[in-house]
């Protein structure tokens, strides 16, 4: 008897604990539902993917901008960029940029960072929505400020060119500098224009030439101008050019993968 009494007062215990200090979590329905609903979209959105893409599926964007609809009307952001993507290039869809003006802002609202650079690229083009230069540097802020380079280097030349803010090369060459260590050929175009013209900062022939033969690895245009100030140039510069090609691509490899 003393033997079951004590395995007794054991077992109780053992259930006391497990009641008291072990508490159960009930997931509240409307965030089962609000799960329920998200991953629903996503899947919606994956499926939509793999018809822009031709994953394993013949290509079809009107099938795209279906999912994409469906996955967007649900809230998913990635989706509504993407929505607003396929109208303002017309595929799949009628061309219609206020349609893709009003997805983006959705996607923009949410924190995308490319629907935000592209909605203030409608603004700036007065595309889909009023010309407003003002709201185009407002959301080019917004995206360099999530550290999109497109965004990044309009914003730069909004400064350049003194649109809806004060004209400020310096503030612009600081822009398309950041731009272009994040791999965007375009501000690195920028970079190498300003290097040659001098302004905002010492014009400089050998860094012209090396943003420029970086930038040409994505727009094939800009080899001319690079060919062009070699004629300007001793070998030994072109020879430093190079070099600070060679070294600028390690860093913006870098900064790559560690961003992955």
């Amino acid at each position: 008897m003393i033997f079951y009494f004590r395995t007794l007062v054991l077992t109780m215990l053992v259930g006391l604990l497990s009641s008291a200090d072990v508490p159960t979590r009930t997931v509240p329905r409307a965030e089962s539902e609000a799960r329920q609903q998200r991953a629903d979209a996503e899947e919606k959105y994956r499926q939509g993917v793999r018809f822009a893409e031709g994953d394993g599926v013949p290509q079809d964007y009107s099938l795209a901008a279906k999912y994409y609809r469906i996955a967007a009307e649900k809230g998913l952001s990635d989706a509504q960029y993407d929505l607003g993507y396929l109208y303002e290039k017309g595929l799949g869809v009628n061309q219609d940029m206020k349609e893709a003006a009003a997805w983006y802002l959705k996607a923009a609202l949410q924190g995308d960072p490319a629907a935000q650079n592209n909605l203030g690229t409608l603004y700036a083009a007065g595309q889909g929505v009023r010309h407003d230069d003002g709201e185009a540097v407002r959301w080019y802020r917004r995206a360099a400020e999530r550290n999109d380079p497109e965004g990044t280097n309009n914003l730069g030349t909004m400064y350049l060119q003194g649109r809806s803010v004060k004209r400020d090369p310096v503030r612009a060459f600081q822009l398309f500098l950041k731009a272009a260590g994040q791999g965007y050929a375009i501000a690195q175009n920028n970079l190498a224009i300003m290097y040659l013209n001098g302004e905002a900062v010492a014009q400089d022939y050998i860094w012209a030439y090396a943003w420029l033969d970086i930038a040409s690895e994505q727009i094939p245009e800009c080899l001319q101008l690079r060919d062009w100030i070699a004629t300007k140039l001793k070998q030994y510069e072109i020879e430093r050019a190079h070099d600070l090609a060679t070294q600028k691509r390690s860093e913006i490899s870098t900064k790559g993968a560690q961003s992955k």
